[in-house]
């Protein structure tokens, strides 16, 4: 397997994944489907050497199988400079890996077509905004655009802690210091603790993972630092109630506080394919305020659904930006409905039937 000539590849047709499994051709994705590239399957040994030629030095120490059965993450640049985010794991007792490419720059908020108001969230200079959806829905994209907006725009500190490191943040106006978990740090939790100490303005935390980092965060964002995170959940409520059910039962009280005063927005992302078969996002906002903290330490949680739709700073809901998107023609009526959460109600509003409930 000629891996740089595969990658290169990859790169030239815009693939926005590469796919390699032991005794299975290389396969690109490109849009939402999963193309194959000519050529023999690779074989394991193939898969092996490739993957100990590629990982960082702290990873190389340890058995790679192992480590693939816990499943390794790291980055990895191309002798061209080419960035990848690399997963590699374990099937039938072989070996896999899936290489998310990251662009060479960092794109802009407006080339990737995300709502203008994410501009005002990543200049507000305060409280804890998150990003969250599926594996693969841009977070991480979304983050450094909003990232580099400020490193753009004010004479600050940037911290941020990701495992991996994907996009590269040159210094512009701000100082910008990126921490890798395993390579600079050892965990989450350790470097955040850490950054706190280095006169930071803004954090980011690649994830909140546990109960330490969500806790460290929450305080850094009650103290007056803006503080950007990703969580694997579908909606706003749903990542409100994921994070209070991380809460120990003797801080319950504390850290609901902090949440409900600290957040500044809650951005749910999910990709659809448009009519140009490129992939773009669907948004959800959530901003934070008086109602928004009053819900949430009211316990009354699904209430937030209906209260984004009223569209108040910038809020909105997914049915109301596929249902806008449609009517722009940027995609397809069976993308809207494929994607819609209240199919019935994007129907209604498709055909031009307006409703008190579901898309306002």
């Amino acid at each position: 397997m000629d891996f740089d000539r595969l990658l290169s590849k990859a790169i030239e047709t815009g693939a926005s994944d590469v796919h390699l499994q032991a005794d299975s051709p290389p396969m690109f994705r490109l849009g939402n489907n999963i193309r194959l590239v000519e050529g023999p399957p690779i074989t394991e040994p193939e898969m092996e050497s490739t993957l100990k030629a590629m990982v960082p030095r702290h990873m190389a120490e340890e058995n790679l199988a192992t480590a693939a059965v816990r499943g390794l993450d790291f980055s990895y640049t191309t002798a061209s400079g080419a960035r990848f985010r690399c997963s590699a794991f374990r099937t039938r007792g072989r070996f896999g890996m899936t290489m998310r490419a990251i662009k060479a720059s960092v794109p802009s908020i407006e080339a990737l077509k995300l709502p203008k108001v994410l501009r005002d969230i990543a200049l507000s200079r305060r409280g804890l905004t998150l990003v969250t959806g599926t594996t693969g829905s841009g977070k991480s994209t979304t983050l450094a655009a909003m990232i580099d907006l400020i490193n753009e725009n004010y004479r600050t500190k940037i911290i941020t802690v990701e495992d991996p490191i994907e996009y590269v943040h040159p210094c512009k106006k701000a100082l910008v210091t990126q921490i890798e978990v395993g390579s600079d740090t050892s965990s989450f939790d350790q470097a955040l603790r850490q950054a706190l100490r280095q006169d930071p303005d803004v954090i980011l935390v690649g994830e909140l993972r546990d109960v330490e980092t969500l806790r460290t965060a929450l305080r850094a964002a009650d103290t007056g630092h803006q503080v950007f995170s990703t969580v694997h959940s579908a909606n706003a409520p749903q990542t409100i109630e994921r994070i209070i059910a991380m809460f120990p039962s003797n801080e319950h009280k504390l850290l609901l506080a902090q949440l409900a005063n600290s957040i500044e927005a809650i951005i749910s992302q999910r990709l659809i394919t448009g009519r140009d078969d490129k992939r773009r996002p669907a948004i959800e906002i959530l901003r934070g305020g008086p109602v928004t903290a009053r819900y949430i330490l009211e316990g009354k949680i699904a209430e937030l659904a209906n209260y984004l739709q009223m569209g108040e700073a910038g809020m909105q809901s997914f049915d109301q930006h596929i249902l806008g998107m449609y009517q722009a023609e940027e995609i397809s009526g069976t993308e809207a409905m494929r994607f819609a959460t209240n199919p019935e109600a994007m129907g209604m509003g498709m055909r031009g039937i307006k409703r008190t409930a579901g898309i306002a």
